[in-house]
């Protein structure tokens, strides 16, 4: 009897297994359901919520090309400067000042104006640092950073900023000037000296606004003409077996047409000091020898000489 009744026990608990076990994997097949058609109810509700709570906007295509284009406007001239209005440094015009200054220079010189900007680190020589008052190219004083603004530095990588009106260039001069104490005076001469450069006390002269099209044809005319003018002078560097100055621009040169290029494009012609420190710094990038101690005093003057006629015949 105590055999029978175990086996009876021992179905009864197999029985419950195979129910549990049942009833266990219902409870899984509709768990797994209720995650599968809730995924793609969230699927859908986002395209939903897009294509039915949301309205369509069809834009517009912006590459198609259009027949708009800038009108020629002949330049104008504006109404005439005050100097000596304009120079009196105000909160109203520093504030200005610096808000043209972060549009337009934080990239190159800074945050603060200590040449330290993004942009400025990948130049050289660095661009200018207005904290320190020592080193400039034109000079720290009103009329040489008008200069500088309006006509730029190409030999260090400056822009010329003359789509400024005269004001808004007072008025960043006077917000770059108190960043530190100690700029020069902005007196009567200082005033003269601009206004004889550059007449803004009978009014500035806006330029002629072309189309487009038109602008990118002239630019395409002109760097035509110059770069068969480079092409020029290279060929005549190149095939030229007797001149001594051909002789050691070559000796100087890895590829003739690329320093050709490079000498077309910067200021170095104003002395002899000016070329050797051009061909000198960064050397491999204009296509000179990186090694260049193999170069005599005399032989760099003949190569400076015969450079500089070859620009003034040819690159103009």
């Amino acid at each position: 009897m105590i055999g029978q009744n175990d086996n009876i026990n021992l179905e009864v608990k197999d029985k419950k297994k195979v129910i549990l076990g049942f009833y266990g994997l219902f409870y899984v097949v509709i768990i797994l359901i209720i995650v599968v058609v809730g995924y793609s109810y969230l699927g859908k509700l986002e395209a939903f919520s897009r294509g039915d709570l949301i309205p369509t906007v069809i834009s517009a295509d912006t590459t198609a090309k259009t027949n708009t284009d800038l009108p020629i406007v002949k330049g104008t001239t504006t109404a005439p400067v005050d100097l000596v209005k304009e120079v009196v440094s105000t909160p109203d015009k520093v504030s200005k000042g610096k808000t043209l200054f972060e549009a337009n220079c934080v990239g190159c010189h800074g945050t603060e104006g200590k040449g330290d900007g993004v942009a400025g680190k990948t130049l050289n020589p660095p661009p200018r640092n207005f904290t320190a008052l020592t080193g400039w190219t034109n000079g720290p004083a009103f009329s040489s950073m008008y200069k500088t603004l309006q006509e730029g530095i190409t030999a260090r990588g400056m822009a010329s900023y003359n789509n400024l009106l005269p004001e808004e260039r007072i008025n960043l001069i006077l917000y770059i000037r108190s960043l530190v104490p100690g700029y020069p005076a902005i007196d009567q001469k200082e005033i003269s000296a601009v206004d004889a450069a550059y007449s803004l006390s009978k009014g500035f002269k806006l330029p002629n606004q072309i189309p487009v099209k038109m602008a990118e044809e002239k630019i395409l005319e002109e760097t035509k003409i110059m770069y068969s003018k480079i092409e020029n002078v290279s060929d005549i560097i190149i095939n030229e077996k007797n001149d001594k100055g051909a002789i050691i621009f070559k000796k100087l040169s890895f590829d003739v047409k690329r320093s050709v290029t490079a000498l077309s494009f910067y200021a170095w012609n104003e002395n002899e000091a000016a070329f050797v420190k051009f061909v000198s710094v960064n050397p491999v990038s204009k296509g000179f020898n990186a090694s260049l101690g193999g170069i005599t005093q005399e032989e760099w003057s003949i190569v400076y000489k015969y450079t500089v006629n070859l620009k003034n015949m040819f690159i103009k």
